[in-house]
């Protein structure tokens, strides 16, 4: 009976510490002490019926990922750039009275040290005014640029969640 329950507690302890040992998130890129981690692109059709739509910018979609800062001083996402957008803005959501809004920032900080999460309902980036349609498995080009860090370019798979 004793070894059957130290087998068990053996057996839960194990689990645990593999558990703890998991990959966080799949690195795309590790440049100039910034990592970039498990980035993705929403889908997105550019037909009328089938896009998002927003005024004066033809069909939209957002871009998502963690940053990782692995240097001793904070930086700071200030763009990005897309051949698959004529623009592209960095936003944050909020709730303002109830309703959920989007605004344009000039940047987001990522601690030294430290990370940023860009996802849906809080900062993301937004690529408006799509050049082509966006389906699941193809992969988009976005140069990311910092304010220590420079330029960072990234692939980002397409997906649909």
């Amino acid at each position: 009976m004793k070894m059957k329950k130290f087998f068990s507690l053996f057996v839960m302890i194990l689990v645990l510490l593999l558990a703890a040992c998991a990959p966080a998130g799949e690195v795309a890129v590790s440049q100039n002490g910034i990592e970039i981690i498990d980035p993705w692109v929403r889908a997105a059709a550019i037909k009328e019926d089938m896009g998002e739509e927003m005024a004066g910018g033809g069909a939209v979609t957002g871009a998502f990922m963690q940053i990782r800062n692995t240097t001793d001083r904070a930086d700071v996402l200030l763009s990005a750039s897309s051949e698959v957008a004529a623009e592209v803005q960095i936003h944050e959501t909020s709730m303002q009275g109830g309703v959920m809004s989007m605004a344009e920032v000039s940047g987001v900080e990522i601690p030294a040290a430290g990370m940023a999460e860009l996802k849906p309902g809080g900062y993301h980036i937004m690529l408006i005014g799509l050049t082509q349609e966006l389906k699941a498995g193809d992969t988009v080009t976005l140069v990311l640029t910092f304010e220590n860090a420079g330029e960072i370019t990234v692939q980002v798979p397409v997906s649909m969640p």
